[in-house]
């Protein structure tokens, strides 16, 4: 079996297995590495159920540096608006590698993308995007600013509240 016929049966299996083979399935995928992510994003983006996109999210963010640009053009040419939730979602574990990406993104001048999707995938990443997000609010002003906080809310309790209240207090 070639190597694309097991990435196909692998996102076959995340989209009709049980729990057990979809989450075998997911870690199989992520290990062909950069070779997975375009058959991956196809299927997210064809994906029609939320635990599917949910599976598929999991391997791609797995996969992570190679996956990132593909996901940034998910959230930047949205088609449908829960592909470009997830392709969010997936940015937001990967980390730190789509940190900057994702600061970038801050400044497009869809108001979904910058506050939504990029605000989002920064506010699920937590605590790698606090400092950077924290000198974003010191340097920035306008909507760049005010998404950087919308970031730094949206990481809840803990240590994004307290960024966020502590750069307040120093304006």
């Amino acid at each position: 079996m070639g190597d694309m016929e097991e990435i196909n049966g692998c996102i076959e299996t995340i989209r009709t297995g049980d729990v057990k083979a979809r989450r075998e399935a997911v870690s199989t995928v992520a290990a062909f590495g950069d070779e997975a992510v375009d058959p991956l994003v196809g299927a997210l983006i064809i994906a029609e159920d939320n635990d599917v996109r949910w599976y598929l999210t999991r391997a791609i963010a797995m996969i992570g540096v190679p996956a990132i640009d593909s996901l940034i053009y998910l959230i930047t040419v949205p088609e449908d608006p829960d592909t470009a939730r997830y392709a969010a979602a997936a940015l937001g574990e990967m980390g730190e590698p789509a940190l900057e990406p994702l600061i970038e993104l801050l400044d497009d001048e869809d108001a979904q993308v910058r506050g939504g999707y990029a605000a989002l995938a920064l506010g699920r990443m937590g605590e790698p995007a606090i400092k950077r997000l924290v000198k974003l609010i010191e340097e920035s002003e306008g909507l760049r600013k005010r998404c950087a906080k919308m970031a730094l809310y949206r990481m809840g309790g803990g240590e994004g509240t307290e960024a966020l209240a502590l750069s307040m207090m120093n304006e």
